[in-house]
């Protein structure tokens, strides 16, 4: 053993001609690569809503980059009050038309009351997201009004609000 080295593999002495190159696989790191990528575009999907019911609505611009969560959505244009794409309501000049003496929407909040419990008899108990109003608003809209449709929506049991936006 003069002219060969001998290398030590796992404790044991190992002549030269038995030591093989180290060969990484590279069908195996292909498929893991692969998986990574197929949960990763799974996972990212864009959150969009399609506005059908609110005609007219310009919606206000925003940076926001807030997850999509599944509620109730209320839309409230220049002429129409939509929940869940059935019409409740008239504006007059942005301003609700049909107000109780106490400045509550009835229709509104029955409406409301009516989807809160059936959206409770499918599932047993409620959940943070069965709370949420999606209030999908034309930018134009004074304050008042929509003050009024958030103060009927909490009345019938939704204290919780989103506010749709555009991307900039």
């Amino acid at each position: 053993m003069l002219g060969k080295t001998v290398h030590r593999r796992f404790g044991k002495k190992v002549p030269d001609e038995d030591v093989s190159p180290t060969r990484l696989n590279l069908t195996a790191l292909m498929d893991i690569l692969s998986n990574i990528i197929f949960f990763l575009m799974a996972s990212f999907g864009a959150q969009t809503l399609e506005l059908t019911s609110a005609s007219k609505v310009t919606l206000p611009a925003s940076t926001s980059e807030l997850s999509f969560k599944m509620s109730i959505n209320v839309a409230v244009g220049m002429e129409e009050l939509f929940v869940e794409d059935e019409p409740v309501g008239k504006l007059a000049q942005g301003k609700l038309v049909g107000l109780t003496p106490d400045r509550f929407h009835p229709k509104l909040e029955e409406t409301l009351k009516r989807s809160r419990a059936q959206r409770l008899a499918k599932n047993e108990r409620a959940k943070d997201e069965d709370d949420i109003i999606l209030l999908v608003a034309d930018k134009r809209l004074k304050f008042e009004t929509l003050d009024r449709v958030m103060k009927t929506c909490a009345r019938a049991g939704f204290t919780r609000f989103r506010f749709a936006v555009s991307k900039r």
